[in-house]
């Protein structure tokens, strides 16, 4: 935008405004940099210095995503840098036109001071109240000659009374110079100086239940240029071959594939060595052989390696997401939040493994009683392409420290990833047989290992179709099997996000769109069924739609794209079948545009949706949202629970009611 109002064009207007928050830590550089830039352009430009509206927010973010806190921690500090930025901004009084927006009388006041101190003409600044707030205080500031705006609130009753209650918080807070001067407290106290001490900050008081690790603040150009040089060393990285390790060897097979990239597939992300039945046979006999000594290794031992494993992801974050988005298309912001989950899971299954190594003690007189965990025996982990480093790495580390040996065989479109966890696991120092990387064609060796009496647990991510099959299968008791095999399956989702009456309406259309199209669509949690009540359907779908259309589609490797591609061509021709069979049973609100080179589908929004509609009940993978009306809160759950699937739903409403009911009656299947 700078950039943009330097051309001839634009440079001599002076309708130009920006506001300040004095609350951001950061304002000061920012002021000074608005101030240069100003300078340069020669024309007047206007800054609105503000004490800063959602410190909540702002800090809940932080807190979320364990970022430093942007905002300072009290209100004594903010207002200490509002003077100082009221004090910079009036000695630039020639290159920028300042108002000062505060109901506090002593921000006012020092703002008067500065400017006849600098003997700054009254023309040059202005001071600003929010009307009904501060009428005594405006016409104090009229009655001494200053320019005084009044500003108030427009727009919709909602979002316009969610407004008035913030201010209302905020002016009733202890710290609120509103509140304190309705106290009768003495004159010399309301107008003391306050001190800038921003060093305090609300992570030193709240208490984290687990330290997650931070994802990247794409904010911050330093970091983005992090991003931008992973990509750069993997691209160098291209067309290797990754082959599989069994016990602790790579091992030479004659079947290769290529795996591509999605945005570009004529680009080979690397060579594929696709084990054959044989060599499976030895890996699950490695890892029978070594299973004894793995389970009697010390907890701590496991957990140090998990450890060890984590601080190597992160040392190595900005490369794993490049792997993620060359190789299944995920967009960099997205990939490097999955980075930050397998940290987690190799912190958390570490401390959890230490906590329960000890057992329970279930004592009673004469009698001592234990209860503790022992490791079943031999893992297989089937692992998915859609999050191709978070869900193998919490799969096959979960069995691992838990003492299980493990077999990760990956979805073929993915192995280069699983092949960089792998590289991981084994510099943490996994020992061979322990844990194995076995990438094959699912329906011929990983079917002849799922079907191994030697294998005791099953872990699978995917399908519903093949879960269910696995199930199938480890049901069955095999000559020489000593045991019942357990599955741990998560499988697809037909997810509904209902919309009330009650909802903040951009909330929703913003969660809903990043649900919907995040990732392509192709999660089993993507949001693929709006459900609007009737009231709000109208405004709901025009919002939805510009949203939509505001997207960028294009390869994933572009810092500006929202949308990258679908997993492959299979995928890519399944969902453009899905989109033809929402033609016939529905409308089309937007079908954007997506480039044709590459799997892209342009995100897809159906409206008028049927509840019985193939596009309503359906698992599609894809950037496909069918957005349905409900007449009422009953109805919505009706659709919303009337499918075969149940993973995840969600709600957008103001309604406690509403929102119990939701906890409630969400259906689990």
């Amino acid at each position: 935008l700078k950039e943009l109002l330097m051309e001839e064009e634009f440079r001599p207007r002076d309708d130009i405004g920006i506001t300040i928050q004095a609350y951001l830590r950061d304002s000061e550089a920012d002021l000074q940099n608005i101030i240069e830039w100003a300078k340069k352009r020669g024309s007047p430009v206007t800054v609105r210095l503000v004490k800063g509206a959602y410190w909540d927010r702002e800090t809940i973010i932080a807190l979320q995503n364990h970022w430093p806190q942007p905002v300072y921690n009290d209100k004594e500090a903010t207002d200490a840098n509002f003077e100082k930025l009221t004090q910079l901004m009036l000695e630039n009084h020639q290159y920028i036109y300042s108002a000062i927006g505060s109901h506090n009388v002593r921000s006012q006041a020092k703002a008067i001071a500065i400017a006849e101190t600098l003997n700054v003409p009254r023309r040059c600044f202005e001071m600003q109240v929010l009307y009904g707030m501060g009428d005594k205080l405006a016409k104090a500031l009229v009655d001494r000659g200053y320019r005084v705006r009044v500003y108030c609130p427009y727009g919709d009753l909602l979002p316009g009374m969610s407004y008035l209650i913030r201010r209302l918080l905020e002016n009733t807070a202890n710290s609120s110079f509103i509140r304190q001067s309705s106290e009768d407290l003495p004159i010399e106290e309301l107008l003391a100086p306050p001190s800038l001490n921003g060093k305090g900050s609300i992570h030193d008081t709240a208490k984290v239940v687990f330290p997650n690790a931070a994802d990247t603040d794409y904010a911050d150009a330093q970091l983005r240029q992090k991003a931008l040089n992973g990509l750069a060393l993997v691209r160098e990285e291209l067309g290797k071959t990754y082959l599989p390790l069994v016990n602790g060897d790579r091992v030479n097979t004659t079947d290769i594939v290529d795996s591509v990239n999605p945005s570009n597939p004529k680009e080979v992300v690397g060579k594929i060595g696709l084990l054959n039945t044989d060599r499976a046979e030895k890996a699950i006999a490695a890892a029978k052989a070594a299973l004894p000594q793995w389970r009697k290794t010390p907890a701590k031992e496991r957990a140090d390696i998990l450890r060890k494993a984590a601080e190597i992801m992160e040392k190595r974050r900005y490369e794993l997401t490049a792997w993620m988005t060359v190789e299944v298309g995920k967009v960099l912001q997205q990939g490097d939040a999955e980075v930050s989950e397998a940290i987690d899971f190799c912190r958390y299954y570490a401390d959890e493994m230490e906590r329960l190594e000890s057992g329970y003690i279930f004592d009673v007189a004469g009698e001592s009683d234990r209860y503790i965990y022992q490791s079943r025996g031999i893992t297989l982990v089937i692992s998915p392409w859609n999050f191709p480093i978070a869900i193998p790495t919490g799969m096959t580390v979960a069995s691992l420290v838990a003492g299980n040996c493990t077999l990760l065989k990956p979805a073929e479109v993915s192995s280069v990833i699983a092949a960089k966890i792998a590289e991981i696991l084994v510099e943490a120092g996994m020992p061979p047989g322990v844990f194995q990387y076995v990438p094959c064609k699912a329906s011929t060796v990983g079917d002849f290992m799922v079907k191994h009496p030697d294998v005791n647990t099953i872990a699978f991510t995917g399908s519903q179709e093949v879960g269910c099959r696995i199930f199938a299968e480890a049901a069955i008791l095999r000559p020489g099997q000593k045991h019942l095999k357990r599955v741990i399956a998560e499988m697809g989702g037909k997810n509904g996000i209902i919309v009330d009456e009650s909802a903040d309406l951009d909330r929703a259309v913003a969660g809903v769109v990043q649900s919907a199209f995040g990732y392509s669509g192709q999660k089993c949690s993507a949001c693929s069924r709006a459900i609007v009540l009737a009231p709000v359907y109208d405004k709901f779908v025009e919002r939805l739609v510009e949203a939509t259309r505001s997207l960028n589609v294009g390869d994933a490797a572009k810092p500006s794209t929202q949308v990258g591609p679908v997993i492959d061509a299979k995928a890519q021709k399944r969902i453009k079948e899905y989109i033809e069979k929402g033609k016939a049973e529905s409308q089309v609100a937007i079908e954007a545009i997506a480039p044709e080179v590459g799997y892209f589908v342009g995100p897809t929004v159906f409206v008028s949706v049927p509840r019985t509609a193939t596009i309503a009940q359906e698992e599609i993978f894809g950037p496909v949202l069918a957005v349905m009306k409900a007449e009422n809160f009953d109805e919505a759950l009706e659709i919303a629970n009337g499918t075969l699937y149940a993973l995840t739903g969600g709600l957008y409403s103001r309604t406690p009611s509403h929102i119990e009911r939701a906890k409630a009656e969400f259906e689990e299947k």
